[in-house]
């Protein structure tokens, strides 16, 4: 049953995913055909370079933020591989009615799945710091990397 307080059209809208969830138990269904894009008109000039330190606690909504930043030019990660927790997201748990179990399931699926997954992989730097640097010495050392370019 639909909640009350929803528009007209948001009552259409939810009803027509709940037609097209029903037609099809059991199976992952995508509810939003359209992929949205932002085309920005200026590009500032500064800040010039962009560097982001990421590691193995990058994860989920912090790997979507990556993939985004990655897309400009102006943006070089620096780091090691990312936890990989995102093509499969929206996290939910639920209690068996004896309290002794508790079921984790996601409600949603990436698109760039099976193509270009980031689970169990993760989202690799630009540029590796090995362990000859330590983690303490990361951001003196990108941020005298920045300073020379």
């Amino acid at each position: 049953m639909l909640q009350s307080g929803l528009s007209a059209s948001e009552k259409a809208v939810y009803a027509g995913y709940l037609e097209k969830l029903n037609a099809n138990p059991g199976k992952f269904v995508v509810l939003h055909d359209s992929v949205y894009t932002t085309r920005y008109q200026k590009v500032y000039p500064l800040p010039q370079n962009v560097a982001i330190i990421i590691n193995g606690n990058n994860g989920s909504t912090a790997e979507q933020f990556l993939l985004a930043a990655r897309q400009s030019k102006k943006v070089k990660m620096f780091g090691t591989t990312t936890m990989g927790e995102l093509d499969i997201s929206n996290m939910y748990s639920i209690n068996s009615p004896d309290g002794r179990y508790t079921l984790w399931y996601c409600m949603s699926k990436s698109l760039r799945v099976p193509e270009n997954t980031i689970d169990n992989k993760g989202i690799s730097p630009d540029y590796y710091l090995d362990n000859s640097i330590p983690k303490s010495g990361w951001l003196s050392y990108v941020s005298a990397l920045l300073h020379q370019w």
